[in-house]
């Protein structure tokens, strides 16, 4: 699910749209449950009682995504960011460093650091280990189709899109 709402800018208020938006999705498809929210200590975030159904929002200022499935998933969704050395330094794989500063035009650095980022994002979500947990241990190839993952225990699928009209990253990760 994909959607616009320009008039909430304050990312708490985006936050709990997006669990609304979650929960009416949830009960249009016809399923009937106590829809608790919990976190588990990583901050991934679950249904109490209903551990079957796994779901991860993400949000920027102006777009909301959601996605549900049987098995865990992870979605993250990002403006086109500018490459930010001292991210890429501290989070990313040496190899990602290393294609990204081959990469001589400073418009497709920043296009691929976002694409990075937000398979990354999707990855850690999907899995629940979190940003702080070894994110700079795994590498991902942007340049396949799909992304690649590489250095990773959890065997994954990466879908990962660019919404040119919107400058926008959508990138998506379930557990197979």
């Amino acid at each position: 699910m994909f959607g616009e709402d320009k008039t909430l800018s304050n990312p708490k208020q985006i936050s709990s749209w997006a669990k609304q938006l979650l929960i009416q999705k949830i009960e249009e498809k016809g399923f009937k449950f106590d829809s608790k929210i919990e976190k588990t200590v990583e901050g991934k975030p679950f249904f109490l009682y209903n551990k079957s159904l796994h779901f991860s929002i993400s949000h920027t200022k102006e777009f909301i995504a959601i996605a549900l499935s049987d098995k865990p998933i992870g979605i993250d969704i990002e403006k086109t960011r500018k490459n930010n050395k001292a991210v890429v330094n501290r989070f990313f794989h040496p190899k990602e460093i290393e294609l990204l500063y081959k990469t001589k035009d400073e418009d497709m650095q920043d296009i691929l650091f976002t694409k990075i980022w937000t398979i990354k994002e999707a990855y850690v979500k999907c899995t629940g280990t979190g940003i702080a947990n070894n994110f700079n241990v795994f590498q991902i190839n942007p340049l396949t189709s799909p992304p690649q993952i590489h250095n990773t225990p959890i065997d994954v699928e990466i879908q990962s899109y660019f919404i040119e009209e919107k400058g926008l990253f959508l990138s998506l990760c379930l557990e197979k």
